[in-house]
Parts: C-alpha cells; sequence; structure tokens
C-alpha cells in the first residue's frame, strides 16, 4: 500500500520528460535560426523585407515561448525526480526545491545544478552506496555544454559592441552549436532518469 502514490508520481515524471523530449530540439533549433536571421539582417526593420521580417519575428517568438517552456518544465521534472527520491527514504543532500532553484542564483548557478543533478543521477541509476559520489561523463558534457554556450553567447554580445564582429560570429556559432549540444544531453539524462525511476517503482511495487 505505501507504494501506491508512486504510480501518479511516476506517470507526472514521464509526461514532464515526454514534453522535453521534444521541446529542447525545438529550443536549439529556433536559437540557432534566430542567430541566423540576425546576421543575415532579416531582422532588421531597415534592411529586411516584409516578408523576411515577419518570418524573424515569427521564429524570434517561437524560440522565447520554447524558451519559457523548456525552463519551467525543466523545472518542474527536476522537482518530481528529487522528490521521488526523497520520498523513497534516500539521503539526498538538495531538497526538490534547490534542484531546480539553483540555476537562478548568481554564481551558485555555476556549480550548484550540476551537484544536484549528479544526485539525482546517482540516487536513481547509480549503485547503492554511490549517492553524490560519482559524475557521469553524460553528466559532465552536459554541464561543460551548457556553461561554454552561456559564456560564448554572453561574450558575443559584448564583442559585438565594440566592433569585433568577425569573433562575434565565432563566438555565436560556438554558443548556438554547445547549447543545442547541452538540450541534446539533457534530453538524454531525462530519459534515463524516468526510465530507471519508472523500474525502480515497479520493482518496489512487486517487491
Amino acid at each position: 500500500m505505501a507504494d501506491e502514490p508512486a504510480a501518479p508520481q511516476q506517470a507526472r515524471l514521464e509526461k514532464l520528460a515526454s514534453r522535453l523530449q521534444w521541446l529542447l530540439p525545438l529550443f536549439g533549433g529556433s536559437l540557432a535560426l534566430v542567430v541566423l536571421c540576425d546576421r543575415l539582417g532579416l531582422a532588421d526593420p531597415q534592411r529586411a523585407s516584409r516578408p523576411a521580417l515577419a518570418a524573424s519575428v515569427a521564429i524570434a517568438l517561437v524560440q522565447l515561448a520554447s524558451a519559457l517552456l523548456c525552463v519551467i518544465i525543466s523545472a518542474m521534472w527536476l522537482h518530481r525526480a528529487s522528490a521521488n527520491l526523497a520520498e523513497r527514504g534516500l539521503p539526498m543532500r538538495h531538497s526538490p526545491t534547490g534542484a531546480w532553484g539553483w540555476y537562478f542564483l548568481p554564481i551558485a548557478n555555476l556549480f550548484k545544478p550540476l551537484g544536484a543533478m549528479k544526485e539525482i543521477w546517482a540516487a536513481s541509476i547509480g549503485t547503492e552506496g554511490s549517492v553524490g559520489t560519482t559524475t557521469d561523463p553524460l553528466l559532465v558534457r552536459w554541464w561543460s555544454a551548457w556553461i561554454v554556450g552561456n559564456i560564448a553567447l554572453s561574450m558575443s554580445a559584448r564583442t559585438e559592441s565594440i566592433g569585433g564582429t568577425s569573433m562575434a560570429i565565432v563566438l555565436d556559432v560556438v554558443g548556438v552549436v554547445a547549447l543545442f549540444a547541452a538540450g541534446l544531453f539533457f534530453a538524454r539524462i531525462v530519459d534515463a532518469v524516468t526510465s530507471s525511476q519508472g523500474g525502480a517503482s515497479t520493482a518496489a511495487t512487486f517487491a
């Protein structure tokens, strides 16, 4: 009887995961198109034709909507994934709120989210006693790509403002590719953790 509440909670986790599987590539693809439109001048009202400008605006709106949805649904998934583990009695150092809340705190958002994800990954997929003690290469690739992508795009804007157009273009490419890769890595993490927690829940039910 104690395991009955796990069923709707796991179903919720799986629903959120399924949404992220198409939202993350949509965000990465639309981000690439927004940067391309900007570089080609298609988002400039003074240079672009009316159809091109309309298309660039539509792409920008899709990118904004997908970005907001990715943030909201990723936060919900992180909260549910962490809460599932805590409810099963596992000793979690990061709370379900902290699992997503660290992303919004300056300085801490450079390392704390990785620690929380590392804990979720180890508790879901790792062996007994491994919680928070190992870092899977997939997590390293995801977090490295995320940090590099954000830094590159931030530096691109600053470089552009001081006339370094060529370098800004290079940084744009690096930033977009890195963030797209981070999205794909995150989708793999979400899928692996969700599947593992579902298996653990089923095993507990029939134990």
